[in-house]
């Protein structure tokens, strides 16, 4: 198997533990929202909106509606990735907002580990304090905190499930009928 500069990127993204304080330069910081802006989205409607958040004090209140999670309460940059728009609706009648910003925010992990800064994203929060402290109107769901920075310290690569575990050819095969197979 060929090995590109993403594969590497992406096999050797680490998971952070915690950040340092550490700012993160604004030219790191504008190049992975960038990236962003270039992720596919259903129709290109590109619904995304994203609020930076980097004043102490609002990251700290991020914090408290993200039930104190210490990725989010040690972030120097916090982005708020909200759906601008309801965007479109697929024909099992689901919403693409939600894949479209996951998307999105997948193009900024990258990004930044292309940039050398570690980053997660957070999926529980309180979405009516978010939308409080940034001033997020009542009909823009917010998706997703990105948190962006240094990481605090050393951690593993994280473990990954085989890919016979993970990857079937044509049909589903369920762990029983791989067994029986072999």
């Amino acid at each position: 198997m060929r090995v590109t500069r993403l594969l590497h990127l992406v096999r050797n993204r680490r998971m952070v533990q915690k950040f340092d304080d550490r700012m993160v330069a604004a030219d790191v910081v504008e190049a992975v929202l960038e990236a962003a802006r270039y992720a596919p989205s259903a129709r290109e409607a590109q619904p995304w909106r994203f609020v930076v958040v980097q004043e102490a004090l609002a990251r700290h209140q991020i914090a408290t509606g993200a039930f104190n999670h210490p990725l989010v309460k040690t972030a120097p940059v916090v982005v708020v990735c909200c759906a601008r728009i309801h965007s479109h609706v697929s024909g099992s009648g689901r919403p693409s907002f939600p894949m479209d910003l996951a998307a999105a925010t997948q193009t900024m992990v990258i990004a930044a580990a292309d940039l050398g800064i570690h980053s997660s994203w957070i999926y529980g929060f309180r979405e009516s304090v978010i939308r409080s402290v940034v001033g997020i109107p009542d009909d823009v769901p917010v998706v997703a905190l990105f948190c962006l920075g240094h990481q605090a310290g050393l951690s593993d690569l994280p473990e990954r499930r085989p890919r016979a575990d993970v990857i079937a050819w044509d049909r589903w095969r369920s762990d029983d009928a791989r067994s029986r197979l072999s």
